[in-house]
């Protein structure tokens, strides 16, 4: 995954902002979604924004398209 690929993620809980949410690729890596907190339970397209890897794993952060 890398910045500007579009991804369908549904967003599964919050985040750790307040108006985050979250939802995870097949691979089970973690998607940060801007503005995300009140579409839970839905599938979004994303924009990759950036990617962080820690030594967790692998953090992809993006917000919903507006395509």
């Amino acid at each position: 995954v890398l910045p500007q690929d579009r991804l369908t993620i549904q967003i599964t809980a919050r985040g750790a902002q307040r108006q985050q949410g979250v939802g995870y690729l097949a691979d089970g890596t973690m998607v940060v979604i801007e503005d995300g907190a009140q579409r839970i339970g839905n599938k979004v397209e994303v924009v990759v924004e950036k990617v962080l890897q820690s030594e967790a794993g692998k953090m992809v952060f993006g917000k919903i398209s507006n395509f």
